[in-house]
């Protein structure tokens, strides 16, 4: 199902023609086999420089995208040759991307398709994913303190690009990351996802407003919070209600460079904002539509993303209009 995606994800338009991605790694089945011999920045298209592989991580440079139409949000999935010989504990997930680019995020997958498999994400395809890390273009997501995302062995990695075309003319695009794992012997604890949506959303023509409502089933701890919406976003308000006592934790009016860098919310891992169940979680966003024609979920967005302490192992956790799931 499309809310399987994290939040950051958009709806499929435009076809487009990929070859198949090479990689660089210091451990081609996991992590402990030695250090990479050193190597200089890679170039990916556009010019986009892209940092050395990590001596405790690999490298993954994505396939180029061809021909993006004008207008059009695209996301591919592409299977590395990553899978996991043991327990990996992702650290820290550098984003590289050209121009259009929108995100890179990482997942991995208990389903394995032949490594370079590459082409527009399908619901069937996100619905086997399970959420790593990853960001914006030049973005670095780096789990804070001794956090980590969990691959479980025999694992495969899998990569979601988006790209976003605003221009009068098709695009190529291209993007890479660099994964970095937990120091060996480390103690570290995992971290999870925590998402709050309605896939269902639609923004009509001019002022619309949308109120996405969920109950906690359980009670998690965030070291993490932000909203998301797309450029059509005027305000989000996102709160939380236990006992009638209201805490709101954003009220702000949008600003399109929040599609990129939105604002946020972080707490020591130590000391984390705390999600109990039976809290009541609401998410109200106002969009200005200056289209002729209603923006569905994946065009436009009402979300709140946030980070777990996770010691309880609960995994990544989505209410998508008030109905729990995982992804």
């Amino acid at each position: 199902m499309r809310s399987s995606l994290c939040p950051l994800l958009t709806a499929l338009l435009a076809i487009a023609a990929c070859s198949s991605p090479s990689t660089s790694t210091s451990a081609p089945q996991g992590q402990g086999n030695g250090a990479p011999p050193a190597q200089d920045q890679t170039t990916i298209l556009g010019g986009t420089k892209v940092d050395a592989p990590p001596a405790n991580g690999f490298q993954v440079v994505l396939p180029i995208v061809k021909g993006i139409a004008p207008q059009a949000s695209e996301e591919w999935c592409t299977w590395t040759d990553h899978i996991a010989d043991r327990d990996l504990d992702v650290q820290e997930v550098d984003a590289f991307q050209s121009k259009t680019g929108h995100h890179v995020v990482l997942f991995y997958t208990e389903r394995p398709q032949p490594a370079g498999t590459t082409r527009l994400c399908t619901d069937d395809d996100m619905a086997s994913f399970r959420f790593v890390s990853g960001g914006g273009e030049g973005a670095a997501a780096k789990l804070p303190g001794n956090l980590v995302a969990r691959v479980p062995k025999g694992a495969q990695i899998v990569a979601n690009h988006h790209y976003l075309n605003p221009g009068i003319a098709a695009v190529d695009a291209q993007s890479a990351v660099n994964v970095r794992f937990a120091d060996p012997g480390a103690p570290v604890t995992r971290s999870s996802a925590a998402t709050w949506l309605d896939t269902k959303m639609r923004a009509k023509p001019g002022h619309s407003t949308y109120d996405v409502h969920c109950t906690m089933k359980q009670s998690i701890s965030l070291w993490m919070l932000q909203p998301h919406m797309h450029a059509w976003g005027e305000h989000i308000l996102i709160e939380r209600t236990r006992g009638g006592e209201v805490d709101r934790i954003f009220d702000i009016d949008w600003d399109p460079a929040f599609v990129f860098h939105p604002p946020e919310i972080r707490r020591d891992p130590s000391s984390p904002y705390e999600l109990r169940a039976g809290d009541e979680v609401h998410v109200q966003c106002r969009w200005n539509n200056t289209t002729d024609h209603d923006l569905p979920f994946g065009l436009e967005m009402c979300v709140a993303f946030g980070q777990t302490v996770d010691g309880a192992g609960l995994g990544n956790l989505l209410c998508d209009g008030g109905h729990w799931g995982t992804f």
